[in-house]
């Protein structure tokens, strides 16, 4: 990410949006803060490198920033509302989801705390930790609000304005929508209920296609027109993962064939 970021600002570019989704491991933003010219020390001054050492990080080194960060604006658009330690926090919620074994589980947060309170010492902040969303992608958003002042926004909020969906609404008989799994999580804030949400105050119907629906029926109805699950024409998850274009295609004539009634 922080490699990324660098190439945005070779481009010499005024406004970066940060998407925080789903990442590999649980850092605090230590990688992208490392590429972005910030340097870690361990108590004897060393450069530690490696995430894994981590709780060994005893000072922050802010000289090598670029500097080019500082005329730029960063927005994170993202829809978790997680801190970055705790039950609720990055590695107790989601590092069981990217491999993080259950009993390692507290040894990862420790070392995650311990290393966001150095930064904020470093960054002359506090309480960051603790904001809503500073947990997002494995607590990249506690980085980027801390280091690079950016300002967290909805994510399925932000998008519908960059991509004008209001106005492409105002031509819309029937809007589709969907992700891989409808569930509980859906409701948080995803993106297909922000669509869903938008569309029913212009009175346009939505479609839901997803992989497996996992939604009561209550909370489908009131979002959804109709929902079209994978899972439903072909029970081998398998199959549906590796050859869906022949059943989405089904789905597709049947939408369009309760469209056309």
């Amino acid at each position: 990410v922080g490699d990324l970021i660098t190439a945005a600002l070779d481009e010499g570019v005024g406004r970066i949006i940060l998407g925080l989704g789903g990442s590999a491991t649980t850092d605090a933003g230590f990688g992208m803060a490392g590429a972005l010219g910030v340097a870690f020390r361990d108590a004897s001054g060393g450069t530690v490198t490696r995430v894994g050492d981590m709780a060994s990080v005893a000072a922050v080194d802010l000289d090598g920033l670029d500097p080019r960060l500082a005329e730029v604006e960063v927005v994170i658009a993202s829809d978790v509302r997680n801190p970055l330690c705790g039950p609720d926090g990055a590695a107790a919620v989601y590092g069981p989801q990217k491999g993080l074994a259950p009993e390692d589980v507290d040894e990862v947060d420790s070392a995650v705390r311990g290393f966001a309170a150095v930064v904020e010492e470093a960054l002359g902040t506090s309480g960051t930790a603790e904001l809503p969303g500073a947990g997002a992608a494995g607590g990249l958003g506690f980085m980027a609000l801390g280091l690079l002042g950016a300002q967290m926004r909805s994510g399925v909020g932000l998008v519908l304005e960059e991509t004008d969906f209001a106005g492409a609404l105002g031509a819309a008989d029937l809007v589709i929508t969907g992700e891989g799994r409808l569930d509980a999580q859906t409701l948080s804030g995803k993106a297909p209920v922000g669509v869903a949400e938008r569309a029913r105050e212009s009175d346009v119907p939505v479609v839901a296609v997803c992989g497996q629906n996992q939604l009561d029926a209550d909370h489908a109805s009131a979002l959804f027109a109709a929902v079209y699950s994978l899972a439903d024409y072909e029970l081998d998850v398998e199959k549906c993962l590796r050859d869906p274009l022949p059943i989405l295609q089904r789905i597709g004539s049947e939408i369009g064939a309760g469209l056309n009634r």
